[in-house]
């Protein structure tokens, strides 16, 4: 996508973090935003930046794990504008603790929002990004998480492995079409989602294993001193504009962990033939 003046852009998340960074980057080149989040404070602090920085655009409270809500937020941005260009499916949770201890609230939470998110978001948005006959653009946030795994975090590295599946399957089957695919996958960024985490263990009135608070509380320390999501949205505004898929910010030093575990299944693969 060369030009993005006048073009119009859907961002989830939008509340805060790199959903916020995405809105204001987008606004800032000319593209008419639908900033969206389950967070009516948070949305509305968006809405400020935007105002501020005169871009035209619409807030709307949606739960993305909803099918109907993202149906709804669909059909007002179509409503509004008259086309969307570019889906950024970027809202995202997380939670703490083994996986056989996290209660199915806890995994449908996470699940509902990181990986039925962008699932509803491109049920409801792509068939008529594709009607329009115009170029378009999705992009998927998905995560260092989901390339590798890690103790404490399994449903948001579930979800995050299946944003970078459903992205793969999506660009393999938009290649001949209007729309291009971006997987969003950034190492640290200092977004909210370790607030978010906190939040949760307090309405839920979880106690947290030793391990699970220091994970936490190593979270806190890591993401506070790490990438900015401004940067962040510059990489995926980059992307967007040259068409490329992957986006893998502040991941640098997961190389050596990357290579590890491909070379283990490539390895066990090789064995495979020898058996």
């Amino acid at each position: 996508m060369e030009n993005f003046a006048g073009k119009v852009a859907v961002v989830t998340g939008a509340a805060s973090g790199i959903g916020r960074a995405l809105a204001l980057n987008l606004g800032e080149q000319g593209m008419k935003v639908i900033a969206s989040d389950v967070s009516a404070e948070g949305l509305e602090g968006t809405a400020a930046l935007l105002r501020g920085n005169s871009a035209e655009f619409i807030s709307h409270l949606t739960d993305v794990s909803n099918a109907d809500a993202v149906d709804e937020l669909a059909e007002r941005a179509f409503e509004e504008f008259g086309a969307v260009h570019v889906l950024c499916n970027n809202a995202g949770v997380s939670t703490i603790g083994r996986q056989w201890e996290l209660t199915l609230d806890d995994w449908a939470w996470v699940l509902g929002a990181d990986l039925w998110g962008p699932i509803n978001g491109v049920r409801s948005f792509l068939p008529r990004m594709l009607a329009s006959g115009q170029p378009g653009h999705i992009v998927n946030t998905a995560s260092m998480g989901g390339l590798m795994s890690g103790p404490l975090v399994g449903p948001y590295s579930v979800a995050k492995h299946g944003v970078v599946g459903l992205s793969k399957g999506l660009r393999a089957e938009l290649h001949d079409t209007n729309i291009n695919v971006s997987v969003l996958c950034p190492g640290e960024v200092r977004t909210g989602i370790v607030p978010g985490i906190r939040r949760r263990i307090a309405s839920t009135g979880a106690e947290l294993s030793e391990d699970a608070r220091l994970t936490v509380d190593y979270l806190d320390a890591s993401l506070s001193a790490s990438m900015e999501p401004e940067s962040v949205a510059r990489m995926v505004s980059d992307a967007i504009g040259d068409d490329r898929f992957w986006i893998l910010p502040n991941s640098a030093h997961y190389r050596p962990i990357l290579d590890t575990e491909f070379d283990e299944m490539v390895n066990s693969l090789d064995a495979s033939f020898t058996e």
